[in-house]
């Protein structure tokens, strides 16, 4: 009897710390768990860089962060950046060495664009702008940089007031007031030198009605910006009736532009919508996301992958 009894007790011995620590799942354990989002893979495809977000309750104390993992999954994830303040818009170079992203660091009054090297050493700020830098993408030479940067039209602020003035819709989106800031389009050289605007002067930018299309669920916008294929043009969505919004649908159409300065071209045409243009790897096919204006009974309309000539 002993005999079969010891072996009995040694299992349950084994197992009763298994077993305690089974609990059921809580609020902190769901909200505290480890996120990761955004994969971005290099070029050459060795390597993807993601974000990981290690929440906390206390908004300070969430931690955001760059790492990278070979695609072959060779080697454990490695971890790129620490810092309080997260990284967005990560975009790898032509040449898979460097990787370009918007943040807000030490010294830093809104987000600049940095560039840091995946195989060791710190990120470098390449802009310096005011009103702040997003969305970078690299020309395909990897001597340039393109990236958008949200100007405020050049009015004179009322003294001691707190007090909006709007002479046009929108006022708000959702939660957030309209403080009349508008995108532009910047491009900035790695060998030096500022920032150019390419956008500045434009009628299409003066235009009450130009701004650029949400993205996401908050207010965020973005004018989703893309190279062309030779590094010449850039092609990017807009929307063109803003100030109607109340009365009709508001349209986003395609433009391209090839010199800073120069009148962006439309190459879309008006009762659809277009939005994230993207060209094929050989850089000979120019897509986009599309949605038809609803018109009669129609209530929405399902978006769908085109082809822009």
């Amino acid at each position: 009897m002993t005999r079969l009894l010891l072996p009995s007790l040694m299992v349950l011995l084994v197992t009763l710390p298994a077993a305690a620590q089974r609990r059921v799942i809580t609020h902190e354990d769901v909200f505290t768990m480890t996120r990761t989002a955004d994969p971005r893979p290099s070029p050459d495809g060795r390597w993807i860089v993601f974000s990981l977000t290690e929440p906390d309750y206390d908004p300070a104390k969430t931690l955001n962060d760059l790492w990278i993992v070979p695609t072959d999954g060779g080697t454990p994830p490695r971890r790129l950046t620490s810092s309080r303040a997260a990284e967005s818009g990560v975009e790898w170079a032509p040449d898979s060495r460097r990787i370009a992203f918007a943040t807000r660091r030490e010294g830093d009054d809104v987000e600049q664009i940095y560039l840091l090297p995946v195989d060791g050493g710190e990120a470098r700020r390449l802009t310096t702008l005011p009103t702040g830098a997003s969305n970078p993408k690299w020309r395909r030479d990897g001597r340039a940089i393109l990236f958008e940067s949200m100007l405020k039209a050049n009015r004179p602020a009322p003294e001691k007031s707190s007090a909006r003035v709007f002479e046009t819709l929108p006022i708000r989106f959702w939660n957030v007031w309209n403080d009349g800031s508008r995108p532009h389009l910047f491009v900035q050289t790695l060998d030096g030198g500022a920032a150019v605007d390419w956008l500045a002067g434009t009628a299409l930018a003066a235009s009450p009605d130009f701004d650029a299309p949400y993205v996401g669920s908050g207010a965020d916008r973005s004018l989703q910006a893309q190279w062309s294929p030779d590094g010449q043009e850039i092609v990017f969505a807009a929307i063109v009736n803003r100030t109607t919004m109340m009365t009709e649908e508001t349209e986003s159409h395609l433009f391209r532009i090839r010199n800073a300065g120069a009148e962006p071209v439309r190459m879309t045409k008006t009762g659809e919508s277009f939005v994230r243009p993207r060209f094929s790897p050989d850089g000979t096919v120019l897509v986009a996301q599309s949605s038809r204006s609803p018109s009669g009974t129609a209530l929405y309309s399902v978006t769908r992958l085109v082809r822009v000539a």
